[in-house]
């Protein structure tokens, strides 16, 4: 988190987090806390003066603090909450309020600086909500992985000014639960807040890229693993494809099998998208030339494509070895881009197409830039018109 807190603000929690007077040990267990949280659950929102009489409950220091500054420091949205009237007409009370899973949030990050609050009351009623969900919010995220981070973060907190002649001066406490606290004033003004959990410990991660699909990660994190070995997978699924069989299938029966139109397929849309990206990705280009995705078709009749099966056997009846792209412009044709797995190339793929290109869309313009290894094919077997294009090019360059 890139925000900073008032000065004002960071003082009060300077104030309260190194006062020294005895707390009640209920940690959050009190009749009046429960009942707090349970209204709170019923309703889905946290008006700020329950909030302040739940935190009271559970640690009087937090009456020295401002729940709606800290609020907006950790980017938790405040909403202005009604009853729902009888009446459409009738006039209501607004009631300051964070929403129940952003009053959770909030219990999480106050007890990660230090303060004896009880997270489980809310977050207990709130986990099954968030069983079966797909994506969260970052307050969501903080309820689900609250019992496996707990005393486990590091937290820093600076302020969002500071005295520039003042002498720098930490002062160092641990409290009863174990947690490391490290205030840091400059002159007289609090400058940062860190708090390190009993069960913090630096982390062993480490950041590599992936040299087969040149995914960045950090090895060590699960989550990370996991989105690596997706990435992985998509990219193996050009780089080494496996026969497709619906691929196979069309390869049997249609007439132009390879062709991707408008009225293609979807699957054949999607397989195009993923050569074309793997085009963009080698060549550095900042966007992908293709108008489909993997969720929708290239609907442009001034488009056209081809897929390439492996004609050697390599990778097996109805594999993927390449594919290429077409666009119309006006009355010309002109090859966008071709690309063809690593194996694959100087097989003949291209090669064993490049007349029946020719055929259908005449002497075809070439996009530019060109890879060295295009720039070798057309000089080959290009058309008279495309080796000088291609002289042209290298003259200017």
């Amino acid at each position: 988190m890139q925000n900073k807190m008032p000065v004002k603000v960071l003082e009060f929690l300077f104030d309260a987090l190194t006062d020294k007077s005895p707390r009640r040990r209920t940690i959050g267990r009190t009749k009046g806390a429960i009942e707090l949280s349970q209204a709170i659950l019923a309703k889905g929102w946290a008006y700020i003066s329950q909030l302040e009489d739940l935190l009271l409950e559970t640690d009087h220091r937090t009456s020295r603090i401002d729940i709606e500054a800290l609020a907006t420091y950790f980017e938790l949205p405040l909403r202005s909450v009604f009853q729902k009237p009888r009446f459409v007409t009738a006039s209501a009370m607004a009631f300051r309020s964070l929403s129940v899973m952003d009053a959770a949030a909030l219990l999480v990050y106050l007890e990660d600086i230090g303060f004896d609050t009880n997270p489980m009351l809310l977050i207990e009623g709130l986990l099954p909500t968030l069983a079966s969900a797909s994506h969260v919010t970052g307050s969501e995220w903080t309820v689900l992985a609250y019992q496996r981070l707990r005393q486990k973060t590091q937290t820093t907190i600076r302020a969002d000014a500071i005295d520039k002649d003042g002498e720098w001066a930490s002062n160092k406490l641990k409290d009863t639960t174990g947690r490391r606290l490290e205030f840091t004033r400059v002159g007289a003004q609090p400058y940062q807040l860190q708090v390190r959990g009993p069960k913090h410990r630096k982390p062993r991660h480490e950041f590599v890229t992936c040299e087969y699909c040149g995914h960045e990660y950090t090895k060590g994190d699960p989550e990370a693993a996991l989105t690596h070995r997706a990435e992985h997978a998509r990219v193996r699924r050009c780089l080494d494809p496996t026969p497709v069989k619906q691929f196979k299938d069309r390869l049997l029966t249609a007439k132009e099998p390879e062709l991707v139109i408008d009225s293609s397929p979807i699957w054949m849309h999607r397989q195009m998208y993923e050569r074309a990206f793997r085009f963009k990705r080698e060549m550095q280009f900042d966007f992908t030339q293709w108008e489909g995705s993997a969720r929708h078709k290239n609907a442009y009749p001034e488009s056209q494509a081809y897929l390439f099966a492996d004609h050697t056997a390599a990778y097996g009846p109805g594999a993927i070895v390449g594919a290429c792209a077409f666009w119309k412009d006006e009355a010309r044709w002109r090859l966008r881009w071709v690309w063809v797995c690593p194996n694959m190339r100087r097989a003949g793929v291209l090669t064993r197409r490049w007349a029946q290109f020719l055929a259908r869309y005449g002497d075809f313009e070439l996009d530019l830039p060109l890879s060295p290894a295009m720039g070798t094919f057309i000089a080959k077997h290009g058309s008279d018109r495309q080796k000088n294009f291609i002289k042209d090019f290298k003259a200017e360059a």
